[in-house]
Formats: structure tokens, C-alpha cells, sequence
């Protein structure tokens, strides 16, 4: 079986681990126990990399939300705490899809311009049922010892978007739920005005953290991406933001447009502020 992965220390209590799709999940250490935060894409084994290549081993896996590329590597981890907004495990079943976890690892290599591995049978971890999840709740506390997470429910990406506040560290780690391309354009998410609220429920927490995390890209933002995503979300209700057709999510859709102007094959605004949306009419109300 390939090795997939890589992994880097933030500070010494965070280490992200990147999978074969080279999305991000984290490990957060405390002194008594450590989390595991979102389980990739679910191609190779996970849990193996994180016990033997690190030596760390997971009490309990949080994850932000029920997309392929942050749950399906769930499985592995069956025999400890799991936990998932409800709100998301229809989704998180939905994306258990081994066809769908292939294409998407090739299609990510071919972005990056590197050669894709030969993928086998083998590499495809067994699911995780997502009724053997535990609620994940709006504002659940996780104390590792040393440093706490928070869980906080900001819909958006998802219905069941949760970000996790890691407390002690000053971190707030969005998963999907704010970053350079946020994306509003599946049934499984919300409207605008619905993530312009979850993103304002972030501003009482804005003294306890420093820096964000992301699961894509760069995987880091100052915490001014909070705001500027939020005044983007302003726009849009007002119809003042960019409003740029186009065809990088869905191909054959009319009706999908990014708010911001960016630089020619970048994420970078071309304004110099952080974030952005790229968004379904259907979702402006």
C-alpha cells in the first residue's frame, strides 16, 4: 500500500497531516488525551501514518463536516468517540463513494501537476456507518488537557459546518467553512444569508484566537478572513459583489458565479483582500 501522506508541526501541540487528495487534518495533543480533527479522503491508511510515522494515537475524532475529502477515513478510527453534526451524516453517507474518492485524488494530482500514484482496491478504506457518530453540538467543549477545543455550528459549506476553536493555542480551525473559495453552490448548503449569520456568531470568539487553519491550499489565513468573507456575503445579498460567471465548480451550469474579481489563474483578489465566495443564484436569500 502507497504512503500517502506527509505531516508538519504548527506548534508543538498542532501537527497537520496532509493525505493523498492533499487535504488537511490535524492533530491536536494535550497532556492526557489527543484529538484527531477530520479523517481525509479516506485513501490509505490514515490511522497507520498517525500511530506508527508520528506516534500519536487519536481518544476521540471530531469532524467539521460530512464531505468525502474530511470523513472517509473515519472508519479507521471506529473504536474510539467520533463525532459529526447530525445535520451532516445524509451527507457523510452520500460522499461514501470509492469511484468518487479515486477521481478526486487523480484530478487533485493533476492540479498541483505531479503523477498520481497507481491507485488500488486496497487503498479505499472501509466506511464508517454515520448513525455510529456521536452529535456533535453547537459550542461542545473537549478538554485535552492543557488545551480545550470548541466546537462552534457555522452553516454554510454544509448545513452541519462546524468550526473548532482550539483554545490555549489560539487557533480557529475553519475546515471548508471560510477560506480563499468558499463554496455555496450544493443542495447541502446554505444560503447566503444563512452563512453570513454563522459568521457572525464567530465575532464573540475573535479575542481568543490569533490565526486560522484551513484544510486546502496554503491552509493558513490571519484572522481578518473572517470579516472580509462576511463583507462578501454583503455584497452579494446587496448585488455589489463582482458577480463573475463561472464554470470551475459546475461545467455545465449557468447560474454559478464567484463574487470577487481574482488574478488570472489564482485565488488572489485582485481588491488585495482575503476570502471569497463562489456561489448558486438560488442561494441569494
Amino acid at each position: 500500500m502507497h504512503n500517502f501522506f506527509s505531516h508538519e508541526y504548527i506548534t508543538d501541540r498542532i501537527i497537520r497531516v496532509r493525505d493523498a487528495s492533499f487535504t488537511a487534518v490535524y492533530l491536536v495533543l494535550g497532556d492526557h488525551s489527543a484529538a484527531l480533527i477530520d479523517t481525509g479522503i479516506g485513501i490509505g491508511s490514515l490511522r497507520t501514518y498517525v500511530e506508527g510515522t508520528i506516534g500519536v494515537n487519536a481518544d476521540v475524532v471530531i469532524l467539521t463536516h460530512g464531505h468525502l475529502d474530511h470523513a472517509n477515513g473515519a472508519g479507521e478510527f471506529s473504536d474510539v468517540p467520533i463525532y459529526l453534526n447530525p445535520l451532516d451524516k445524509a451527507l457523510m453517507r452520500q460522499h461514501q463513494d470509492a469511484k468518487r474518492q479515486l477521481t478526486m485524488v487523480r484530478q487533485t494530482h493533476d492540479y498541483y501537476h505531479l503523477d498520481c500514484p497507481e491507485l488500488k482496491a486496497e487503498d479505499v478504506m472501509d466506511y464508517l456507518d454515520p448513525e455510529a457518530t456521536l452529535p456533535l453540538e453547537d459550542e461542545q467543549e473537549f478538554d485535552l488537557g492543557g488545551v480545550q477545543l470548541k466546537a462552534i455550528h457555522t452553516p454554510g459549506h454544509t448545513m452541519g459546518m462546524t468550526m473548532i476553536l482550539i483554545e490555549g493555542e489560539r487557533f480557529l480551525l475553519t475546515g471548508d467553512g471560510c477560506g480563499v473559495g468558499v463554496l455555496l453552490v450544493e443542495d447541502c448548503c446554505s444560503t447566503v444569508s444563512e452563512y453570513r449569520q454563522g459568521l457572525a456568531k464567530l465575532e464573540k470568539y475573535s479575542s481568543c484566537y490569533d490565526h486560522i487553519l484551513r484544510n486546502h491550499g496554503t491552509c493558513v489565513s490571519s484572522k481578518e478572513l473572517i470579516p472580509s468573507v462576511r463583507e462578501v456575503c454583503e455584497e452579494i445579498l446587496n448585488g455589489t459583489d463582482d458577480r463573475i460567471p463561472t464554470s470551475t465548480v459546475l461545467e455545465s451550469s449557468s447560474d454559478v458565479f464567484q463574487a470577487k474579481k481574482t488574478f488570472p489563474g489564482t485565488q488572489n483578489r485582485v481588491d488585495g483582500k482575503q476570502g471569497n465566495i463562489i456561489y448558486a443564484l438560488n442561494k441569494i436569500r
